[in-house]
């Protein structure tokens, strides 16, 4: 199986996914306690399993791999969630050290400025961007809506934050970047 699904065989990666998709899940939900962490966890594995498919023959246990980046996946899941707290924790620090009207003129003017970013996306990064953040869909669903692979919708999301983190700290310095990570563009 891994060796067609080198060749790029989908119906064999079809039945790779199928036949570990709910043990990875299961692990990393025992792990994370996270239906959220635990899929997101799921769909880079198989992502990354992809990407790198002609590597697969190498690969000895696919079982044991497999786990392996089960568990890899869920402690970068406690790692981003222990970052975005510590984030928080000094954003509210700052603002009870410098009151919070500072940070609302600051936060408004970030806003618009990510607005603008926004508009300098490429059209499909903007549409991938926005179903995201404007309609909350999961990257599946906006794959679905707009007949995309899933690949090409994560690689437009990350190219779009991409472009919007670096804009931002360009312009902004850090403390932009932070309110955008504590914020996640709460507003669209």
């Amino acid at each position: 199986m891994l060796l067609q699904i080198a060749e790029g065989s989908e119906i064999a990666f079809r039945e790779l996914f199928e036949h570990y998709q709910r043990r990875l899940f299961t692990y990393v939900y025992k792990v994370t306690r996270s239906r959220d962490l635990a899929d997101d966890a799921v769909q880079d594995i198989f992502l990354k399993i992809w990407s790198m498919r002609q590597k697969l023959p190498e690969i000895e246990n696919i079982e044991a791999y497999l786990r392996r980046m089960a568990h890899n996946q869920a402690l970068k899941g406690f790692q981003a969630v222990a970052r975005e707290g510590l984030v928080e924790d000094e954003l509210a620090r700052r603002r009870s050290a410098h009151g919070s009207a500072d940070d609302g003129l600051l936060s408004k003017e970030i806003q618009l400025y990510i607005n603008r970013l926004i508009d300098q996306l490429t059209p499909s990064q903007r549409r991938v961007f926005l179903l995201s953040r404007e309609e909350g869909l999961r990257q599946q669903e906006i794959a679905d809506r707009l007949g995309l692979n899933l690949v090409t919708v994560k690689r437009h999301m990350v190219d779009a934050l991409k472009a919007i983190r670096d804009g931002l700290a360009q312009n902004y310095g850090t403390q932009a970047v932070v309110l955008y990570i504590i914020f996640r563009l709460s507003d669209y």
